[in-house]
């Protein structure tokens, strides 16, 4: 508990502070998007675990080709695995759901972090607390004599402590937490991946972005220096000297980026409550890119249904608007007029029967 019983070291830059008020001005649109999303809520959310899950197929490097990864991630279907890199992919969608459909009410404890190591590698691999060497004769009991599920209670006994103490930004502290959970290493395995999942679970707490856009595909891009300053972290850790600026900046940034996409996503989805979802998908063929495909079209417009796309283009092609480039479900489009040219949404009277 070398960063959690040492956050006086700790100093905020100005620049960072300005992004930390930022952060908290857009948490409070939290029951606003809730309300916002509220027709299409479920249908975003589950999009979100798929994105998450594919994303940490990514970073854990898994034995899972692109395709593969999005058979098992999506909702609609129900693969079978074949393998072990499969199976833990699954369970991770497992736990993303039960993340998702209670984040509100997760309180961090031994028994959650536990729970979640079991969902994680059940069929996978043998993960259970570490056991602890001989332990020392001395009358006081230090920190290293306590077996490990002592060790991860004092851990978030700490946690919890100095959240209490309203001394500490909320991200200094999960960024503090998630060094200490790595260097005692809880568990006789796998202690990253699966304190990684474990702070996302506090942060889906706080944040209700991660309800409407994928953490991980954002957190991704970050991997490399995650893991940079993940090293800087571990330095000097004994002497409770770590230096975890660079961690708490890259989950400010990755916050930032959510809240951003969300920000976008609210404006497209706006746009599409004022028109009807053909003439959406009308609208991305004409102001997107010559070429495209209709997983382009799925992927900008989830709230869309195959139908309705697949309605559109035969429509945009009958007019000679777009043609099809090849066959099958790699096949592209190729929209023949200039962008904007020929558009004419419905539109739409206050007054009309």
């Amino acid at each position: 508990m070398k960063c959690l019983t040492n956050m006086d070291r700790i100093q905020i830059t100005n620049t960072l502070m300005m992004k930390l008020f930022k952060l908290y001005e857009n948490k409070g649109r939290a029951s606003y998007y809730k309300e916002f999303f509220e027709r299409d809520d479920e249908v975003m959310a589950k999009q979100t675990i798929e994105d998450d899950t594919i994303a940490l197929g990514e970073i854990f490097e898994l034995n899972i080709t692109p395709t593969r990864l999005r058979l098992l991630a999506d909702f609609k279907k129900d693969y079978v695995p074949k393998n072990n890199d499969e199976k833990f992919l699954l369970n991770i969608k497992e736990a993303l759901m039960k993340i998702q459909e209670s984040a509100k009410e997760f309180v961090l404890n031994a028994n959650e972090a536990i729970d979640l190591s079991t969902i994680l590698y059940r069929g996978v691999g043998d993960v259970k607390l570490r056991k602890q060497a001989t332990r020392s004769r001395s009358i006081v009991k230090t920190f290293e004599d306590h077996s490990s599920r002592e060790q991860l209670e004092k851990l978030i006994e700490q946690y919890h402590s100095v959240r209490k103490s309203n001394k500490y930004e909320y991200l200094v502290i999960v960024a503090n937490f998630y060094v200490d959970f790595i260097k005692i290493e809880p568990f006789n395995k796998y202690n990253e991946k699966i304190g990684l999942i474990l702070i996302y679970t506090m942060l889906a707490k706080e944040f209700q972005v991660f309800r409407y856009e994928s953490f991980f595909k954002v957190f991704k891009e970050y991997k490399e220096r995650f893991g940079t300053a993940l090293s800087q972290a571990n330095y000097d850790w004994e002497n409770g000297l770590s230096q975890t600026d660079s961690l708490i900046r890259i989950f400010v940034n990755v916050i930032e980026e959510l809240n951003a996409l969300v920000r976008i996503k609210e404006h497209a989805y706006e746009f599409e409550l004022t028109m009807n979802k053909s003439n959406s998908v009308e609208y991305m063929i004409y102001h997107g890119p010559s070429i495209f495909k209709k997983s382009d079209i799925r992927e900008q417009l989830p709230l869309i249904s195959e139908s309705t796309i697949n309605k559109t283009l035969q429509e945009l092609r009958k007019k000679g608007i777009i043609r099809p480039l090849g066959k099958g479900r790699s096949s592209q489009w190729q929209r023949l007029e200039e962008k904007d040219r020929g558009f004419k949404p419905e539109q739409l009277s206050l007054f009309s029967d």
